[in-house]
């Protein structure tokens, strides 16, 4: 089984308040068996801050975590690999949604690309697109000033969400070893921070999900060779906090 969830955050879904707290969107496709897209759009008065998406089913993959130009709405495209499957399975988007001014940067590379902000403006949150495969890191970097997004092989291109919040700051990043076919690992925020953006890298395998968890992020992995057996490999997870 597959999921994958990417670059996610807390708050009550579809409420938009007159304050600056974040609030959360999503929207899940019907159970198909084959390539789809779903969009969400954010409530009136709120830009898209951070956004992912989730994925079910064998032998499917996230290719494309996409906010629109404007930061009004977002989508996700999920695809079969390998043999595929003949069961149905479903892709869902979710996008992080706050008042605010915001900006959207895009970059492409080979293998990984990296959008930098412009001034004092950083990264809130990161996607990406990907020409069919799937994703090992989608993240800010350190110092929040641009968005990563890493592929095994081919075009990549990173979208960085610019701009800025009171408090802003990245945790997480420390990466965990494991020899299991899946792994979890979970970072929080501290205190009373919103969480604003989530997102994770694999070493040597596949990110699967970023999912909220309680007050910040779980994200879970999978590293298996050719013959389906368990590798080793590693699992870091990210969640950009704000006050």
């Amino acid at each position: 089984m597959s999921t994958a969830l990417l670059v996610l955050a807390l708050a009550s879904p579809g409420v938009a308040n007159a304050s600056t707290e974040v609030v959360t969107v999503q929207a899940t496709s019907a159970p198909t068996s084959a390539g789809k897209t779903v969009s969400v759009d954010c409530p009136n008065g709120t830009k898209v801050v951070g956004t992912g998406g989730a994925v079910t089913g064998e032998r499917t993959t996230i290719t494309r975590v996409r906010p629109s130009d404007d930061l009004t709405s977002a989508e996700v495209t999920a695809v079969e690999h390998g043999a595929g499957t003949v069961l149905p399975w479903t892709v869902t988007v979710r996008a992080t949604c706050a008042p605010g001014e915001f900006t959207l940067v895009s970059k492409s590379g080979t293998n990984n690309a990296e959008a930098a902000c412009p001034g004092t403006r950083k990264a809130l949150g990161v996607g990406g697109e990907t020409a069919g495969g799937h994703f090992t890191k989608m993240a800010p970097k350190s110092n929040l000033k641009s968005g990563l997004v890493e592929t095994p092989g081919g075009d990549v291109t990173a979208h960085a969400i610019c701009g800025t919040r009171p408090g802003l700051v990245l945790r997480g990043g420390t990466p965990t070893v494991v020899v299991t076919k899946t792994a979890s690992k979970s970072v929080a925020c501290q205190g009373d921070e919103q969480v604003v953006s989530a997102g994770g890298a694999v070493g040597g395998g596949i990110i699967e999900d970023v999912t909220p968890a309680g007050a910040g992020a779980t994200v879970t992995g999978e590293g298996t060779d050719a013959q389906g057996q368990a590798i080793r490999w590693s699992i870091t997870p990210y969640v950009v906090c704000s006050q």
